[in-house]
């Protein structure tokens, strides 16, 4: 990790409000803060009450949706990412149902050695007649900061910013995406399946944020230095609400989910990245009809317990257009190896550690640190991958503070 000036080794008043350690400890733990603002819409409880029936009303208003935008933008090119799976999938499809001739651009990208996605989003686009790409990207990483400077804010897991760079520089005129099809139409269906396997009523939030095992490590809170004040009482009651109320365990979730990352990660990085390229953006899932709508929607057309398949109606959507494969496709969501690229920039990540800013600042443990490292290469696989993780986000933060806070750094550095 480059650097352009000599580091400072502690905080001046000066610069003290440019950390909102309150943030910091949420962004390191749930990976968002909740308490921030976002663009969304909130819901509560009485969102999720199923409505038999609502289903027979969303695809008129998903197609209405896309229909408004494409004929008042009337873009001569479209751009949509896919991999194959079910939510750009389904963007994909009724785009093409509603529009035969138009031109659509599609990228998928891959990462490292894991290039599972290529083969299904080639077979899609084939289907659907689009002008495909596939974009290998080696290292995500390399190009953080300059991310991180786009976005404000420490997060690692920016790679979206691949998506939008590219159909930059291919000139199109409106970008779709599938964003908001986990958090509405039942994708985590790993978290589902341990809840309802362990919770017979209802939850509470120390639980559920236990199924959110990449974003936080058992020794939690001796990663934190002196500046930080963590308590796990404090992360649990700001989640609370979620858990107050007559829905079930499942439909807990279902709010719990759709008020947690969408609202305050990716929603924001997405809508943060299409206005720093001039990109005119319309997630398709995220209309607010569309919103509330499939929040009402049975639970058994979002998640099939027996099975452990979520999204059972935009499966149904899939299956009326063509998309068998996309249809039946299980969710494998969109990143990276992280083992493998840990090992790959390992190097470069441990060397920024040696001089930890967020050490000599007192955000971050030193000791703590040290030991995330050595477990990062010796713990068995998911231990491993949970410290791998935790180990990007103090990467995201290190470049962040060199950004903002020592003014160290450029965002034209490479990792």
């Amino acid at each position: 990790m480059s650097t352009h000036k000599s580091a400072k080794t502690s905080l001046s008043e000066k610069d003290s409000h440019l950390i909102n350690l309150d943030e910091l400890c949420y962004l390191l733990t749930l990976r968002y803060y909740p308490k921030g603002s976002t663009s969304l819409p909130k819901l509560t409880w009485r969102d999720f009450l199923p409505y038999p029936g609502i289903e027979n009303g969303l695809p008129p208003i998903l197609e209405g949706t896309i229909k408004s935008v494409v004929d008042y933008r009337k873009p001569e090119k479209v751009g949509i990412a896919i991999s194959g799976g079910v939510d750009s999938t389904s963007v994909l499809a009724l785009t093409r149902k509603l529009y035969p001739e138009l031109s659509i651009k599609t990228l998928c990208i891959t990462f490292g050695d894991d290039e599972r996605e290529s083969k299904d989003a080639e077979q899609v686009a084939e289907i659907f007649g689009t002008d495909h790409f596939h974009l290998h990207l080696e290292n995500p990483l390399s190009e953080l900061p300059k991310q991180i400077a786009v976005l404000g804010v420490p997060r690692w897991n920016a790679y979206t910013y691949y998506i939008f760079e590219y159909f930059d520089r291919c000139k199109v005129d409106l970008l779709l995406t599938g964003d908001g099809g986990d958090e509405l139409f039942g994708g985590y269906v790993f978290r589902y399946k341990e809840i309802l396997d362990s919770c017979a009523a209802s939850l509470d939030a120390k639980t559920y944020v236990s199924t959110h095992n990449m974003d936080w490590v058992s020794d939690q809170a001796k990663m934190f230095g002196s500046k930080i004040r963590f308590r796990w009482e404090d992360i649990y009651a700001s989640l609370s609400q979620h858990f107050r109320n007559p829905l079930s365990a499942l439909g807990q979730t279902f709010l719990a989910d759709y008020n947690g990352k969408l609202l305050y990660d990716f929603a924001p990085t997405n809508s943060t990245f299409a206005k720093h390229f001039k990109h005119e953006m319309l997630a398709p899932l995220l209309n607010n009809e569309v919103i509330y709508a499939a929040a009402h929607l049975p639970y058994n057309l979002k998640y099939d317990h027996r099975n452990n398949v979520g999204k059972i109606f935009l499966r149904r959507v899939l299956m009326e257009n063509f998309a068998y494969k996309s249809a039946t496709k299980p969710k494998t969501g969109f990143g990276m190896d992280r083992i493998e690229m840990w090992q790959k920039t390992k190097d470069g990540i441990v060397s920024a550690f040696d001089e930890a800013r967020s050490v000599e600042i007192g955000l971050i443990s030193k000791e703590w640190l040290r030991g995330a490292v050595r477990k990062a290469d010796t713990e068995a696989n998911e231990t491993r991958l949970r410290y791998i993780t935790k180990l990007f986000m103090i990467l995201a933060l290190e470049i962040w503070l060199r950004l903002f806070v020592t003014k160290e750094m450029k965002a034209s550095d490479k990792l």
